[in-house]
């Protein structure tokens, strides 16, 4: 009751606010356009168009990027349908059966079970955020300065074991990451920290500049050095949407893997491409039908990769509204976005900003539902994205990216901070140095900071605090498996194999 009390007048102004309606539309179709062209993504959608909602109000802008997030989501099924290029990072799985279904003459059919099942994971996914995100901020209220900074720890640990046999070098991305978080005065002492005698760095890094550079420049210069060439497949609008008999075949799998993306989305880091694969690999060991034939066209693959990464966008925004961790890159621009608009993300945002916050939730719902329509009306003008040539579109994204970037603050240092950066986030993309565990560090290295310190000076100086207080050594022993775990398990299996060969040599004997 609680929840419609707030609810249904934040829908009622949403609907009765042309503006409102009309940059969610917008959000949506941009973001469509961003999914459906290769090597663009959310987090470069919404990040190049942060500059563009400064002149509206909190709810608006914020509104508008997540429509943008949500529609980018579902188009990056359009190319990993047609030309086997995922259109996002999440989109990635998609391409295992999207593409053999277009392969066999199957693209609209492809595509209307991926634009379904991403309206059934963004509409799950609603209803676990409005009914949670509340909830956990009461929950968040009660934790501490320990907790928080075991939290934070906790982020950083999984990002960096989670790339399959790189843990070392996930570990070093999060290192640089907080690296870039540290530089500027102390906030206790007041000394400078790796500003080299230089005024400008004595405030340190902005976010801003930073995510921009480390995740929109390097892709730039990745998509110069290596021009998508793939053929294009051909594609009607025949037999578009599955009939209601599909529909009621695969709504178990719609529901199981909006739920894992929900869950995946929750811890922060995972992102849209982990969801992807643990709904996909669950629903491939399942299917008692046709589990043998995914990744030679099936529609339960589509429906469990775009229902996860869909899934994915509500649950990110739960640790971003109640705790200011953001679930993914995307939440990483929009927990930006909300504080260069007055909102700070965490506990006692929905005490703050109360009316704000139940209209961006409204304007989640919007978003999804206008999936519908746009998804279906827009699908034949989306695909010809594909056609804009790459030696004009990634100069036009690179100048949107300076110009952005400069207009945050309007200091030229913030460019040649973003331009540096990019220029790391390349060569570390070179190294096979994953990038977004940087992100990650640089986000949150300040969060681990501040609550590290205030809760030793709380103590005393007492380190033991954070294995006394049941919370916080809960967050802290899970971080030591999520660390750990992964190699001890790769270890224990390259031991079994290779125990395992000299036993076979000699049975084949």
């Amino acid at each position: 009751m609680d929840l419609l009390t707030h609810l249904v007048p934040a829908l009622g102004d949403l609907l009765r606010n042309p503006l409102s309606m009309g940059l969610s539309l917008f959000g949506v179709v941009v973001g469509f356009i961003f999914g459906a062209t290769p090597g663009l993504t959310a987090t470069m959608g919404v990040a190049l168009f942060i500059p563009l909602t400064f002149p509206l109000s909190p709810e608006l802008a914020i509104g508008m990027m997540i429509a943008l997030y949500c529609g980018s989501m579902a188009g990056g099924a359009i190319p990993a349908i047609l030309l086997n290029i995922p259109g996002t990072p999440s989109a990635i799985v998609t391409t295992l059966d999207g593409h053999p279904m277009a392969r066999n003459g199957h693209a609209a059919k492809a595509y209307g079970w991926a634009l379904t099942a991403s309206i059934g994971g963004g509409l799950i996914s609603w209803m676990v955020l409005v009914t949670l995100a509340p909830a956990l901020a009461q929950l968040a209220l009660k934790l501490g300065p320990a907790e928080y900074a075991a939290t934070a720890f906790l982020a950083m640990t999984i990002i960096a074991s989670i790339v399959p046999n790189q843990a070392l070098k996930g570990a070093l991305s999060v290192v640089i990451g907080v690296g870039l978080s540290v530089v500027g005065l102390d906030q206790i002492t007041g000394e400078g920290r790796w500003t080299f005698g230089t005024l400008s760095l004595m405030r340190g890094i902005d976010m801003m500049p930073a995510l921009i550079g480390l995740l929109v420049i390097p892709e730039l210069l990745a998509s110069m050095f290596n021009p998508a060439g793939a053929p294009k497949m051909a594609y009607d609008l025949r037999n578009f949407l599955p009939g209601l008999r599909e529909l009621g075949s695969q709504a178990v799998n719609i529901v199981r893997s909006s739920f894992i993306g929900v869950a995946i989305g929750i811890v922060p880091a995972l992102g849209g491409s982990v969801g992807s694969l643990i709904a996909y690999d669950q629903a491939k060991r399942l299917d008692k039908k046709d589990g043998a034939n995914y990744g030679k066209g099936v529609p339960g693959g589509v429906i469990a990769s775009e229902a996860a990464n869909n899934g994915v966008t509500g649950g990110a925004l739960i640790p971003l509204l109640t705790l200011g961790i953001p679930g993914d890159t995307v939440t990483a621009m929009l927990l930006g976005g909300l504080t260069i608009h007055g909102l700070q993300p965490g506990p006692r945002l929905f005490e703050a900003s109360g009316p704000i916050v139940w209209h961006i939730l409204a304007g989640v719902l919007f978003a999804n539902l206008l999936l519908i329509a746009v998804g279906i009306l827009g699908f034949r003008f989306f695909v010809r994205v594909l056609d804009v040539p790459r030696h004009l579109l990634i100069p036009a994204l690179f100048v949107l990216a300076v110009v952005g970037t400069y207009a945050l603050s309007n200091q030229v240092f913030d460019v040649v901070v973003m331009l540096a950066l990019g220029v790391v986030g390349f060569l570390m993309l070179l190294a096979s140095i994953p990038v977004y565990p940087a992100v990650i560090g640089v986000i949150l290295g300040p969060l681990l900071e501040s609550e590290l310190r205030r809760a030793l000076v709380i103590s005393g100086g007492d380190w033991t605090t954070f294995v006394t207080r049941p919370g916080a050594a809960t967050i802290l022993a899970i971080a030591v498996v999520a660390l750990f775990l992964p190699n001890l398990l790769a270890r224990r299996r390259r031991k079994l194999a290779s125990s395992a060969g000299p036993a076979l040599s000699e049975q084949n004997r």
